[in-house]
C-alpha cells in the first residue's frame, strides 16, 4: 500500500536517497478497523510540507510533519523528513530523536540504517559548531586614475567650476575596509520561516587624491553598523547606521549621518526584488557652505537577475530623492533610473556596463551664478564601462584587476553648471578573510 509517494523535488542530502527509495511504501498500522488519517489526506499534507520547507518555511513544515505523525505515527517517510526539518532549524536533539526512532524499528533494512548513520555524521558535526560566530574580513583596492575635470562637487550643490576652467589631473584611487560579522547559527521562527540573525559592522576609507591640484582631493572615512536578517530562499534584510566624515581638499567638508534600511525578496531562479530607503542628516563645516545643512530622504526599488548559470547578470531600478537645505536654493528633488549588467567569459573575466540618468529640480532660484536668479533644472547622465580579471595563480593569485572608463555629462538650464567629465582608472583589489 503506497501511502507517501516519492517526491523527486526533495532537497534532502544525497545520503537520504536510499531512504526515500526504501520508504516509498511506508509502514501502516495493521489490524485497525478505521484509519485516523486517509492516505490521500496524508499525501496532500506531506506534499505541502515539502513545498514549504523547500521555500524556506521550515517551521511551518515541522508543524505539518508533526501533525501527520500525531495521526499516523507509523509513517516513517514523514518522520525522516521531520528529522531533516529539525536539522535545518538547528533543533539537533529533536532531529536525532526522530532518526533514532527509525533506526530502532526492527523492519528498517540495513542499507537504510547505513544511510541514516551517514546523515547523522553531518548532523553531529553541525551540532558541535558554536552557537554564535565572529568573523573578520578585509578589502583593499589601490590604483591610479586620470580625471579630465576635477572641478566637480563631492556633494551636489557646491561650486563646480572655479574661474570657469576645467582642470585635468592624474591621481590615486584607493579604498580600504575592515568588516566584522556576528552570526547566530540557530535560526528563529519568522512567520514560519527559518531566519538567521547577524550583526554587521564596517569601517572604511575612500580616497581620490589628485597630484596636480590637491584642493580637489576627496577623502571619506566611514563607519557603519546594524542588524541583518537572512531567510534563505525567501528574503534578506538589513538596517544600517552610517557616519561619513568627508574631507575636500585640505578642509573638512562635513559630517553625514544616515540610516539605511534595505530588504531583498528572493523570487527564485536567481531573481530578486530590492527595496531601499535612506535618511541622512547633513552637517556642513566650511563657512562657505552656510545654508547647505539639511536632510536627505531617498527611496528606491530594483530588479536583478542572474543568467547563464549565474555567469551573467542584469539589474534595473529607480530612486527618488528629496534633499532639503536651510537655504532653499540648495534644496532639490531628483528622479533617477539606472541599468547595469555584466557578462562573464573564460571564468576569470567579466565586462560590465552601468548607466545612470538623474533629473534634478531645485527648490528656489539660484543666487550664485544666474542673472537674473533662475531655478536650476538639470539632467545628469553617467556611463561606466569596465573590465575585471581574476588572477587564479602566480604572485597575484586572489587579486582582481579592474579597469574602467566613465563619462559624466550634466546638462543644466544655467550655463555655469554645465560640465562633462571623463575618468580612466585601473586598480588591483582583493578580499582577505
Amino acid at each position: 500500500m503506497n501511502i507517501i509517494k516519492p517526491n523527486t523535488l526533495s532537497t534532502c542530502l544525497a545520503t537520504l536517497l536510499l531512504i526515500f527509495i526504501y520508504l516509498n511504501p511506508v509502514y501502516a498500522d495493521e489490524g485497525k478497523k478505521e484509519e485516523p488519517m486517509t492516505d490521500e489526506h496524508a499525501q496532500k499534507i506531506f506534499e505541502l510540507a515539502m513545498e514549504e520547507r523547500d521555500s524556506g518555511k521550515v517551521f511551518d513544515a515541522i508543524e505539518k510533519f508533526e501533525y501527520i505523525l500525531s495521526r499516523r505515527p507509523s509513517l516513517n517517510r514523514a518522520r525522516l523528513e521531520l528529522a531533516v526539518s529539525y536539522h535545518r532549524a538547528s533543533q539537533y536533539d529533536d532531529a536525532l530523536r526522530e532518526f533514532q526512532t527509525v533506526l530502532d524499528n526492527p523492519e528498517t533494512p540495513e542499507k537504510v540504517r547505513l544511510a541514516i548513520l551517514a546523515y547523522l555524521g553531518q548532523l553531529t558535526s553541525d551540532e558541535v559548531k558554536p552557537r554564535t560566530e565572529h568573523s573578520f574580513s578585509y578589502y583593499t583596492k589601490a590604483g591610479v586614475m586620470y580625471n579630465t575635470n576635477i572641478n566637480f562637487a563631492p556633494l551636489r550643490g557646491t561650486d563646480i567650476i572655479p574661474d570657469g576652467e576645467d582642470t585635468a589631473s592624474p591621481g590615486l584611487d584607493t579604498f580600504f575596509s575592515a568588516s566584522h560579522r556576528y552570526k547566530d547559527n540557530k535560526p528563529f521562527n519568522a512567520a514560519g520561516a527559518a531566519t538567521n540573525f547577524e550583526w554587521q559592522s564596517q569601517v572604511s576609507w575612500t580616497g581620490n587624491n589628485y597630484t596636480r591640484n590637491s584642493d580637489f582631493s576627496l577623502n571619506i572615512i566611514s563607519a557603519s553598523t546594524g542588524p541583518a536578517f537572512i531567510s534563505t530562499g525567501r528574503w534578506n534584510g538589513a538596517i544600517n547606521l552610517q557616519v561619513d566624515q568627508t574631507y575636500f581638499g585640505g578642509s573638512t567638508l562635513g559630517t553625514f549621518i544616515s540610516l539605511n534600511p534595505l530588504v531583498t525578496f528572493d523570487l527564485g531562479n536567481y531573481r530578486g526584488l530590492t527595496f531601499e530607503l535612506s535618511y541622512s542628516d547633513n552637517d556642513f563645516k566650511r563657512p562657505e557652505d552656510e545654508g547647505r545643512d539639511g536632510n536627505t530622504l531617498l527611496g528606491g526599488a530594483a530588479y536583478s537577475t542572474l543568467l547563464g548559470d549565474a555567469d551573467n547578470g542584469l539589474e534595473i531600478g529607480f530612486r527618488l530623492t528629496d534633499h532639503t537645505a536651510d537655504d532653499d536654493q540648495f534644496g532639490f528633488s531628483s528622479e533617477e533610473i539606472y541599468l547595469g549588467g555584466f557578462v562573464t567569459f573564460a571564468k576569470t573575466s567579466n565586462v560590465y556596463l552601468n548607466l545612470n540618468f538623474e533629473q534634478y529640480k531645485y527648490d528656489a532660484a539660484d543666487q550664485l551664478a544666474s542673472n537674473p536668479p533662475t531655478v536650476r533644472d538639470e539632467i545628469e547622465s553617467r556611463y561606466v564601462l569596465g573590465y575585471n580579471y581574476d588572477f587564479s595563480d602566480g604572485y597575484l593569485k586572489g587579486w582582481t584587476l579592474n579597469t574602467h572608463i566613465s563619462y559624466t555629462r550634466n546638462n543644466s538650464n544655467i550655463d555655469y553648471y554645465n560640465y562633462d567629465r571623463k575618468i580612466f582608472a585601473i586598480n588591483l583589489a582583493r578580499y582577505f578573510i
